[in-house]
């Protein structure tokens, strides 16, 4: 404490103009070193920390004179620290002044120790920029929240290095199920058919995650922000939003190119100029019929991957959206037949019809009535219904008669 208290008080960084810019503040400046021990040997605190040592700086171009801003610093010292010795000195001799405040670690007053955290510090700054403003300063802008992650102890981290950490096999397992899943339901039977139970509900502030072995983990213990019930919520709302706007683009679009007088069937049929459509919209290359725009957040869109068209703010789980809506786009809304696998990745690399079936499979295992099965059996049922409607258009249009007393294949009979 004596050489940082003898530091700050060197003439040849504090004299302006004849003046010694150093002060104290319920001490005296040229006996503070003596007076703040006396505060520690009365009420016997003359161990741990001894002092606390603070900057305040300003810019070259804020054209004040030193003993403004020294005033300035000695204002800061009262305000924050109104029963404690502080020295408050003044350095000029840079390009950027700024005042130096040294403070004892226990109070003269009652004795009680100082103990100073981040929400402190950045108390006294808020208390700083009050001062500047006041004086007709600027300030800098407020600073960024912090992401708070835990941190990773040394068991863990050697663990990792192994591979053998069952917590980084849990978050490799969350990544894979969120290139799949659309909503928390679809993550959740994800997640339970590879092993793991999830506990998720309204109720909970976190997710709780069971691994196979019985381990149990919290998701703000998993190192990263995107892991959280917060943050995983929101991804699924901006996922919903981005689909939900490319079905209304396909549809928009399979009708505008409807030909006059072929009425709503046609609709349900390829749409005309052999033009094909997904949910995702046009192929490459294709433009929607009438000029119509892409709806943001539809592929090649404004918005995709989550951006001003698809929710706003950065989630993390961009990469895993990304490869999410690549595989919604292996089965088209409307007019589009039946898709091959578009996707490698997630279900063992199938995508498409054929994901969806993996998908199913795996949830009639379970023996669960969930809505993903409901979902899965009625998009194969448009399907076929969907090949029939376009058998039938390309009779007519050959001069064939219709049969009316054509069956309907059952969709295990359209995979076939």
């Amino acid at each position: 404490m004596g050489g940082v208290l003898r530091y700050v008080q060197q003439e040849e960084k504090t004299m302006w103009e004849g003046r010694q810019l150093v002060t104290g503040w319920n001490c005296i400046a040229q006996s503070a070193y003596t007076e703040m021990q006396l505060t520690k040997e009365q009420f016997h605190k003359t161990d741990g920390r001894q002092y606390y040592h603070f900057v305040q700086s300003f810019g070259e171009q804020d054209g004040l004179m030193p003993q403004e801003l020294h005033a300035m610093g000695l204002e800061l010292a009262k305000r924050e620290f109104p029963d404690f010795e502080v020295l408050v000195a003044t350095h000029v001799d840079t390009a950027h002044p700024h005042n130096h405040l040294v403070v004892n670690s226990v109070s003269f007053q009652d004795g009680r120790k100082l103990h100073q955290s981040a929400a402190d510090l950045q108390a006294h700054r808020l208390a700083s920029d009050q001062i500047c403003i006041a004086h007709g300063l600027e300030i800098l802008p407020p600073p960024q929240r912090r992401v708070r992650q835990k941190r990773m102890g040394t068991r863990e981290y050697r663990s990792a290095a192994k591979g053998q950490s069952w917590k980084f096999r849990l978050m490799n397992t969350i990544d894979q199920c969120m290139r799949c899943a659309a909503t928390r339901e679809d993550f959740i039977s994800l997640m339970e058919s590879n092993g793991y139970q999830v506990r998720w509900t309204d109720g909970r502030k976190y997710i709780t995650y069971t691994a196979p072995g019985g381990m149990k983990c919290r998701d703000d213990r998993l190192h990263e922000e995107k892991y959280t019930k917060e943050v995983m919520e929101r991804e699924f709302r901006i996922r919903a939003e981005i689909v939900h706007g490319r079905i209304e683009t396909a549809e928009s679009a399979a009708c505008e190119s409807v030909p006059a007088g072929l009425g709503r069937a046609a609709s349900a049929a390829e749409p005309s100029g052999g033009q094909r459509w997904r949910t995702g919209g046009p192929r490459a290359g294709a433009e929607p019929a009438g000029g119509a725009a892409p709806h943001p957040g539809a592929a090649g869109g404004a918005g995709a991957g989550g951006g001003p068209g698809a929710g706003g703010a950065e989630t993390g789980w961009e990469k895993e959206r990304d490869l999410y809506l690549t595989a919604q786009s292996g089965i088209g809304a409307v007019g589009d037949d039946l898709a091959g696998p578009d996707f490698a990745g997630g279900h063992g690399g199938y995508g498409g019809l054929a994901g969806d079936l993996v998908r199913l499979g795996r949830a009639l295992e379970r023996g669960a009535d969930a809505d993903p099965v409901r979902d899965a059996t009625t998009t194969y049922q448009h399907a076929d219904h969907r090949l029939l409607q376009k058998e039938r258009q390309k009779k007519i249009a050959l001069g064939h008669k219709e049969d009316d007393h054509e069956e309907e294949p059952t969709w295990q009979q359209a995979m076939r």
